[in-house]
């Protein structure tokens, strides 16, 4: 450094603000604080507010944002964060997803499919009244239980008969017109069968005669309804509107025979046949409410009703799986109805040794298991593995008719008979709904009509338990029929794996 620009370097010692560190401070006397501080300095304001360059900077730079405590905020301290201990293993729990809402109804949201289940309410009310009505009406004047027992199953004949013809209509005539007019038929005949009876001279050929008619209806009244429904409801609700129609029934089974015995025993059968002639009317009115596609009218002749009934068997044909769903709906109609429902008469007299109470209690179980199923598949809403499903229906309703067989304790009896009809009524909405779901609209009902020949065969399987049972017992009936059906049921899931694999 050279002497210029040392003489340009002011003396720090003459600095006001020098301080000598040469000597301890220990070694002199401390000043007093406040005579280092001059009097007339002035205190510098302290502003809390960001300067202009600190803002500018912010602007510049935005980290975040200056913020500005007021006097007298109190600092939170931050949350304290949960310890990780990665020694401790910390498994996945996965949330429980609750339903949203229950899919017991799901159908009845769809304004078509509730007036077709309201006419299918009236409609069943009405059928069940027939019942009680033509088995007291055929008792009271023939006294055979024989006569009695073939009125009750007449209905079923044109069905055997003439079923694939109903098919045919169903699927030529609009649905809609088809029903209102064939129940308004309905309608008709029970009106004037009842008048005949009050006016008496009422004959059992008459009731015969009555319940042939009302039968002849059958073969078009199961196909278009069954038919209808596809048409009102979307595919993944299916279950849920075939369940809800079994309901339906379920529900008028269960309160109609009871209706009906009390206005025969105050009003008679005529008086009884006219309340089911306004049943059938509300049915009638119900179905005018539906709104379906207009469909053109075409007419059949002999050669094209041939035919299209050839074209609806070669569907099933060449379908293996309606094939196999064919094959297995011959079980409840001929081998599981018949037997397990159809020999409770036989059950309350020999087995139990009880009167008439005990077997109405019995039959009532039917109709409660029924609801009980209807409304648990109903609950359940789009289903997966139908298949499965509904061959444990049927193993379900066989493993029932055992334990029927092997029972002798009449309180046992009422839950056996109900999960029997849980079985029984799960297998016919699955599989109708099924049947429904694959088929194409402009063959669903002929394929439906040949697939209601199963029904139609519901008097032989009667037959066919009368015979064994008179014979053998019904318990042994019931054994046997049992171990065919478990039987055709191994067997058939084998040759029908599609079946338990179906979705």
């Amino acid at each position: 450094m050279n002497k210029s620009e040392s003489s340009a370097i002011p003396n720090l010692q003459d600095s006001p603000a020098f301080i000598d560190l040469t000597h301890s401070p220990l070694d002199a006397p401390s000043p007093d604080v406040k005579s280092l501080v001059s009097a007339e300095a002035e205190v510098p304001a302290v502003s809390m507010q960001a300067t202009v360059a600190q803002a500018s900077v912010a602007t510049a730079h935005p980290v975040g944002d200056i913020i500005v405590h007021p006097a007298g905020a109190v600092m939170v301290p931050p949350a304290r964060r949960r310890p990780f201990y990665p020694h401790i293993p910390h498994p996945h729990i996965r949330p429980v997803h609750l339903p949203s809402k229950v899919h017991t109804f799901d159908s009845f949201s769809y304004t078509n499919y509730r007036y077709m289940w309201l006419s299918s309410f009236l409609f069943s009310a009405g059928f069940w009244l027939q019942v009680v009505i033509v088995g007291w009406l055929t008792y009271q004047l023939t006294q055979s239980a024989l006569l009695t027992s073939i009125a009750m199953g007449l209905d079923a004949l044109p069905i055997l008969l003439a079923g694939p013809l109903g098919g045919v209509i169903v699927d030529t005539w609009d649905k809609r017109k088809l029903m209102t007019v064939v129940l308004a038929y309905q309608t008709l005949l029970a009106l004037g069968f009842g008048i005949s009876v009050i006016a008496g001279g009422t004959q059992a050929w008459h009731i015969f005669a009555f319940v042939f008619l009302m039968g002849i209806s059958w073969i078009i009244t199961d196909p278009a309804r069954m038919s209808i429904i596809p048409s009102v409801v979307p595919r993944h609700n299916l279950v849920n509107a075939f369940a809800l129609n079994s309901l339906a029934f379920s529900l008028t089974r269960l309160a109609a025979p009871a209706l009906g015995g009390v206005i025969l025993a105050v009003a008679g059968a005529g008086a009884a046949l006219l309340i089911e002639a306004l049943f059938l009317a509300a049915a009638s009115a119900m179905m005018l409410g539906l709104r379906l596609p207009a469909k053109p009218r075409t007419f059949l002749n002999a050669r094209s009703t041939i035919n299209d009934i050839k074209d609806g068997a070669a569907y099933i044909k060449s379908n293996r799986l309606l094939s196999g769903l064919f094959l297995f709906g011959l079980l409840p109609p001929v081998l599981i109805i018949p037997f397990f429902h159809g020999l409770l008469p036989v059950y309350a007299a020999e087995v139990f040794n009880a009167g008439p109470t005990t077997l109405g209690l019995l039959m009532s179980s039917i109709g409660a298991g029924a609801i009980l199923g209807t409304l648990t598949l109903a609950s359940m809403g789009d289903t997966r593995r139908n298949g499965r499903i509904m061959l444990g229906c049927v193993a379900l309703a066989a493993l029932s008719m055992i334990a029927l067989a092997m029972n002798s304790d009449l309180r046992l009896a009422y839950p056996i008979i109900m999960l029997g009809s849980i079985g029984v009524m799960g297998y016919f909405s699955i599989s109708m709904a099924t049947v429904q779901g694959m088929l194409p609209d402009g063959i669903r009902g002929r394929v439906t009509g040949i697939y209601m020949l199963t029904f139609g065969l519901m008097p032989v399987g009667s037959l066919m338990a009368g015979i064994v049972a008179q014979s053998m017992g019904a318990s042994a009936a019931n054994l046997i029929a049992a171990t065919i059906v478990l039987a055709v049921l191994g067997c058939g899931t084998f040759f029908y794996r599609d079946l338990w694999q179906l979705e």
